[in-house]
This record gives structure tokens, C-alpha cells and sequence, in this order.
């Protein structure tokens, strides 16, 4: 089985949310010598880079990311190909309900949209204008049983926005974000995992992403 990385490195000179004010750091506490070893500590908050949002995000009352079961991560994936949406990083663009026309989401738990943004992962223009659920695909997701929607963006929302989060929450979904590397999978269902950090209470988490074709 040959596993598939769907997943950004996290790395101290990475991109952040705009206006996020929480350091983002790997420290290098100690380095190999002669009476020392490498060690390091982490510094950052829990929806850097390749992240999930449980639906306490935008939810009260919701479970964190450890009492989630570990099923909630795992599944088959739709990949649905978005990229006329991500086509043009001069404006937004939203993803409409139409994009999942003619797909059968019965025996799917997950659908990911690859819009190819990922491909301005470190560029200025990653965290403007890009393409994000409209209110109708929204409220398909969450009308169609699944256990979340992941995307190659910054957000299921546009900056400031909440109205996808917020409709996906109350159907208990999950939001896997930053992802990269959708688009060869597109119009194809893949097996997906991603899995969060055992994190008391927290309403996020980075991932390590991956996914994994059927032989």
C-alpha cells in the first residue's frame, strides 16, 4: 500500500491566517554533541497548516478533538474536481452545490474539493481570494451524512465569514483545511485519514494527512 501525503509542512517561516497573532515556532531546545541530543519544542496554535476543525470551531456544547472517535477521521473520500473555481486568484470565487451534480454520496464519508489553490501555498496571493463554500453546497454536505469536507484552501469560509462553518458544525462534521496535492485524485474516491492530535478540549488540530488508493 503506498500512502499519499495530503499534507503541508509545518515549518517556522510558513504562512498563517492573516491577522492570526499566535507565534507559530519550532525551537531548537538542544542539538547533538558531544554530552547533548537534538531536541525541540513546538509553538503554535491548533489551526496552523494542514488542520482540522471539529465542530466546537463554531459550536458550544460539541466534543474536543479527544473525545472524538478515531472513525470520525477515517474513511472514503470523493474527490469532486473544483478547479474552474480555483482558476483565478484575482477574485473569489464560491463552490457551488452543482459541482456535486451526478455523484452518488451513499457510500462516501467524506468529499474533498480540489480547487488546486495549494499551488499558492508560500505565495502572497494563498491567503486572498480564495474559493469558498457557498451557503447551498454547504447545506448539501451537511444534508448527505458525511463525516466532513476537506479543501486545498485556507477556509471553508472567505475571511471574516462563518455561514459554511456553521452549517457544517451543526451536522457534526468535521473541516480538514490547508490541504494539498487533490487534484491528480479528482472525479476519484480515495480511502482518507487524517488524523488530529489527542488534545484536551480544543476545538482544532494540525494533521499528517494521508490517503491511499484502492489496489
Amino acid at each position: 500500500m503506498k500512502l499519499i501525503d495530503l499534507s503541508h509542512t509545518i515549518a517556522s517561516d510558513m504562512p498563517q491566517w492573516p491577522g492570526d497573532d499566535q507565534p507559530l515556532k519550532i525551537h531548537r531546545v538542544s542539538e547533538h554533541g558531544t554530552d547533548s541530543h537534538m531536541s525541540s519544542k513546538l509553538e503554535f496554535g491548533c489551526h496552523i497548516g494542514t488542520h482540522i476543525d471539529g465542530a466546537l470551531h463554531f459550536l458550544d456544547g460539541q466534543p474536543g478533538m479527544d473525545a472524538l472517535p478515531l472513525d470520525a477521521f477515517t474513511g472514503r473520500a470523493l474527490v469532486v474536481d473544483a478547479t474552474t473555481a480555483g482558476a483565478d486568484a484575482a477574485a473569489p470565487a464560491l463552490l457551488e452545490g452543482a459541482l456535486l451534480e451526478g455523484w452518488d454520496l451513499t457510500d462516501v464519508d467524506f468529499v474533498l474539493l480540489a480547487t488546486g489553490w495549494d499551488r499558492f501555498w508560500r505565495q502572497p496571493g494563498y491567503y486572498r481570494h480564495w474559493p469558498s463554500l457557498s451557503e447551498g453546497l454547504a447545506h448539501l454536505l451537511a444534508a448527505s451524512g458525511l463525516k466532513g469536507v476537506g479543501l486545498d484552501t485556507p477556509s471553508l469560509d472567505v475571511h471574516g465569514g462563518s455561514r459554511a462553518h456553521d452549517i457544517c458544525a451543526a451536522a457534526g462534521m468535521i473541516n480538514i483545511e490547508n490541504l494539498k496535492g487533490l487534484v491528480p485524485y479528482a472525479d476519484k474516491v480515495i480511502n482518507f485519514q487524517a488524523l488530529p492530535l489527542k488534545l484536551e478540549a480544543t476545538e482544532a488540530s494540525p494533521v499528517r494527512a494521508v490517503a491511499w488508493l484502492d489496489q
